[in-house]
């Protein structure tokens, strides 16, 4: 271990100095930044750099965009889907009907606008938690609770209870807001054991070789037995001053490597069977942060050669094997990206959708959305997800709205406001969406 902390700091200090940008694109290029000098009081000169305005052009390139083949997903086992966050085209009936409407579920006395919950499925129930630290089993089925569990005590009803989930073989893994990390029978919604870390633990939850990963709010890494709980490794990586409720984004490749993203703005990367350090990469600079300097990111998506990640104002493409940056565009965005083949699909909060070229980073096509139709943005709310969906692209909207765009020129396919807005975001399984409305009842469409 000594000699682990050894590198790490040794690592960290050589990447903190050395933290610019490869720039590949020949679309996007540092000269667009701009170097201004600024007289201090000392009269010493600071330089600064100005930002980079966030790309917001319309362009309209013709393009037929190959599509691979549509996946039948059967469950929906985490936040993301799946250990590597790259959710693939998956098959949906497109009838686009409530099949489903049950009665509420839950409580939600605290802002959906400010919170937002995970929906996870297995087989025909449905397994989520609420802001009041319960946690639901329920039966498509038989459309009733079959158990609801919770943790905490009353001292803690005046807190809303932040969970996130992942299920494991026959356990429902927790970590929350508290700092609490615990595991819950699937069959009856016992606790089998429970854990207390003492500072929040806010990243998605990540299992491989019976091991669980985690980050708490102060930037520390955390590697747990799947069985018991029982702490296998913890160290501190850059701690931040101002604490943020922002979930910390894993992914995992199919090479036993680790990949996690701080608060702090720095991706690592770590080999999840020896605990080494691969490398680790300084992502935040004036462009990655928002307009009170805070950094956050989208979930990471991976595939066998690259991390695609988006920031505040910046979506970028590291190379998996060396941390360096393969392309760079001013388009930020808190939503997960989507790859198909050689394109990644983007779509900003206010409805701005976007396709590049994998390799490249040069924009296809760009499409402000509502704007086509003459939407009111304010009615319709923020873009909270993004799927590639049979052969369209589908996204949700905090307000309620469902929309389904054409993937070869971001045309809008049709649209229909089928909630007053969201608990949860959506999952998709056996051909069908799942989501949770704001007034607790889950909805299920074909």
């Amino acid at each position: 271990m000594k000699n682990f902390l050894v590198f790490f700091f040794i690592s960290s200090l050589l990447i903190l100095n050395n933290c610019s940008f490869d720039n590949k694109s020949g679309v996007w290029k540092d000269h667009n930044r701009k170097v201004i000098q600024k007289v201090k009081k000392d009269n010493q000169l600071e330089k600064i750099f100005e930002e980079i305005d966030v790309f917001n052009e319309e362009i309209s390139n013709k393009v037929v965009v190959n599509l691979p083949q549509k996946i039948k997903n059967v469950n929906w086992l985490e936040s993301n889907l799946n250990e590597n966050n790259n959710v693939p085209h998956l098959s949906y009936e497109n009838k686009k009907n409530r099949v489903l409407k049950s009665k509420k579920i839950g409580k939600s006395n605290f802002s959906v606008d400010q919170l937002e919950s995970d929906l996870f499925i297995l087989e025909d129930n449905i397994f989520f938690s609420d802001f009041n630290g319960n946690i639901y089993c329920f039966s498509t089925s038989l459309q009733k609770i079959l158990w609801k569990f919770n943790f905490y005590k009353k001292k803690y009803k005046n807190i809303p209870i932040k969970t996130n989930l992942k299920i494991i073989n026959k356990s429902l893994i927790v970590s929350d807001n508290l700092g609490y990390f615990y595991n819950i029978d699937l069959n009856n919604g016992k606790l089998k054991w429970a854990k207390n870390q003492g500072v929040p633990l806010t990243s998605e939850i990540k299992s491989s070789n019976q091991k669980t990963f985690l980050l708490n709010q102060d930037n520390k890494f955390y590697i747990f037995e799947n069985k018991n709980g029982k702490k296998i490794l913890d160290f501190e990586t850059f701690p931040i001053i101002l604490k943020k409720n922002i979930k910390q984004t894993l992914a995992l490749d199919s090479r036993d490597n680790l990949y996690f993203v701080t608060s702090a703005g720095q991706i690592f990367s770590l080999n999840q069977v020896n605990y080494k350090i691969n490398w680790i990469k300084n992502i935040k600079d004036a462009t990655t942060s928002d307009q009170f300097g805070l950094f956050y990111s989208s979930p990471m998506v991976i595939d066998d050669q690259s991390i695609y990640i988006s920031s505040a104002k910046t979506t970028m493409s590291i190379d998996i094997f060396t941390g360096k940056t393969n392309w760079k565009i001013p388009f930020g965005t808190k939503i997960k990206p989507i790859i198909s083949n050689e394109f990644i699909f983007l779509v900003s909060n206010d409805g701005f959708l976007l396709n590049a070229n994998l390799s490249s980073g040069k924009i296809i096509w760009s499409k402000k959305l509502f704007k086509s139709k003459n939407l009111n943005t304010k009615k319709i709310g923020d873009v909270s997800s993004l799927f590639l969906l049979a052969n369209q692209l589908f996204m949700t909207t905090k307000n309620g709205f469902f929309f389904f765009v054409n993937y070869n020129d971001g045309q809008i396919i049709n649209y229909t406001k089928v909630a007053k807005g969201f608990f949860s975001k959506p999952s998709v399984a056996n051909n069908k969406i799942y989501i949770i409305d704001k007034n607790m009842s889950l909805m299920v469409f074909n």
